[in-house]
């Protein structure tokens, strides 16, 4: 049954809890041509070497061994695409065995989607030409694969893998993040407690770039906002919990739309700051922006200074980012250089345009919906806010539409709101005819719509009638192929 995923990585419980190591002689065993491994000691006849064009061996209906990893491994491209070949064909539910794979490659053979090991190579180094020696222990293949169960355990595999100096690693990583992108991306949650970008193959990991992404499909400025101003990160998250952005605050005499300028989100408008990964991730912080850094943010704010207008735009950043001052030119901004506070008081009073900051929070949750859903924003309209954070609704005519989840910078959904999302065939699950007393499993759903990711508010719909609404537990996917295992963790049900 599967429990979690990160990307093609995944954690199953059943006979077999994966990821998993198989050890030679204690797990595996060759008895009279006979390949016996651990789930229900199910036998099979294997021919080594496999036949010619053999590219998969069926071990039971859930377990597919993968020949000759070892061979393929001097071949990064052809051994990542005859990976997905092989999901594409077989499903990505299914277990792959890699017998033979070096144990420091087991992170990075997990995220590829790999799921079942041995420590086979360390058994070859008891062999000599004169046959068996001094028996050596297998203590490498067990701590990697440790580490590989405590990162996904903790949501960092990511992290893990990152670290790994190898450059066969290194390799599928990159081609993992350069050409499959959307594959991978499909089976990533939509919120994570931490982001550790600890180096520069952190700004092509799947969460990041969905990010960038959203914010060039769906992001669109607030409607109250009329003058920019363009400030630094800090290493508090949220930003605005922060001692450097609390003090810069009480010298901004205007009502200013703020956009954070940062590595490796490339920009963060206020309002989605505690949108994930905005308020999870963290960076090491050197006072240095490495070129490939550079390239992100001056791309990424081009694109947002070609695509929404302002009457002015105020820039109050370090000088470590004067790399950005011949774009702000060409924009005719106000650039402050270093910290001077009362410039930008000065500035920003002179400007002189204010809006109630219930308009703006109002606003700013109409944003927050268009991001997170792609729809349903128009629901924002006559709507207002009750309660204070972090226990915020918006309402409507009477009724909850949305509360807040400050955690997770999110919205969820109430039955207006999933009768939307419904509608707009957005964020939908669809179910067999019965109306959940608890959560939603895999077995009663019969569709859903392809942008699910777990951990998104999701509407619960049989035969276009509302049945429920609550937080998705696997991405469409799953919801779809897989049999067994929580499909939504239900929160709000229709009454029959």
């Amino acid at each position: 049954m599967l429990v979690k995923r990160f990307g093609l990585a995944k954690v199953t419980e059943n006979t077999i809890s994966t990821p998993a190591l198989w050890r030679v002689d204690d797990d595996i065993k060759f008895e009279d041509g006979y390949f016996i491994f651990p789930g229900g000691k199910i036998e099979k006849k294997i021919f080594f070497p496999p036949e010619i064009g053999e590219m998969e061996i069926k071990l039971n209906n859930d377990i597919y061994l993968i020949p000759n990893i070892p061979t393929m491994l001097k071949d990064t491209k052809s051994l990542v695409r005859h990976t997905f070949e092989l999901r594409d064909k077989l499903g990505y539910d299914k277990l792959f065995y890699a017998p033979g794979t070096p144990p420091h490659l087991f992170p990075i053979m997990v995220y590829l989607g790999y799921d079942i090991f041995d420590n086979s190579q360390e058994k070859l180094g008891n062999y000599s030409l004169v046959g068996k020696v001094e028996e050596s222990s297998s203590e490498f293949s067990e701590f990697m694969i440790r580490q590989v169960k405590i990162a996904l355990q903790e949501g960092k595999l990511r992290e893990l893998v990152e670290s790994i100096a190898d450059n066969k690693s290194k390799e599928i990583l990159r081609l993992l993040d350069m050409k499959y992108y959307n594959k991978v991306e499909m089976f990533w949650p939509i919120w994570n407690r931490s982001l550790d970008a600890v180096t520069l193959d952190s700004l092509h990991r799947p969460d990041i770039k969905r990010w960038i992404f959203r914010l060039k499909e769906r992001y669109e400025k607030p409607k109250w906002a009329k003058h920019l101003l363009l400030i630094p990160c800090s290493a508090k998250k949220p930003y605005s919990e922060s001692k450097s952005h609390r003090l810069m605050r009480e010298y901004i005499k205007s009502t200013m739309h703020e956009i954070i300028l940062t590595s490796p989100l490339g920009l963060v408008p206020r309002e989605l700051e505690r949108f994930y990964p905005a308020q999870n991730y963290d960076i090491p912080v050197i006072g240095h922006w490495y070129e490939e850094e550079k390239k992100l943010i001056t791309e990424l704010l081009q694109w947002y200074l070609e695509k929404f207008q302002y009457e002015s735009i105020v820039a109050y950043l370090p000088e470590n980012m004067k790399f950005l001052e011949s774009l702000l030119k060409e924009y005719d901004a106000t650039m402050i250089w270093g910290r001077d506070l009362e410039s930008l008081k000065n500035i920003t009073r002179d400007i002189g345009y204010h809006v109630s900051w219930k308009k703006v929070l109002l606003e700013n949750f109409r944003i927050l919906a268009k991001f997170q859903f792609g729809c349903c924003d128009e629901l924002f309209n006559n709507a207002t806010i009750k309660g204070r954070f972090p226990r915020i609704n918006i309402w409507r005519d009477n009724d909850r539409i949305f509360s807040y989840n400050q955690e997770k910078g999110m919205l969820t959904l109430a039955a207006t709101s999933a009768e939307c999302l419904a509608k707009n065939k957005k964020y939908t699950v669809y179910i067999d005819d019965f109306y959940p007393e608890g959560d939603v499993f895999a077995i009663g759903v019969i569709d859903a719509t392809p942008e699910i990711r777990e951990g998104d508010e999701v509407a619960i719909v049989h035969d276009g009638e509302i049945r429920g609404w609550g937080t998705a537990k696997m991405c469409s996917y799953d919801m779809i192929y897989q049999r067994r295992g929580k499909a939504v963790k239900v929160r709000g049900k229709i009454k029959i």
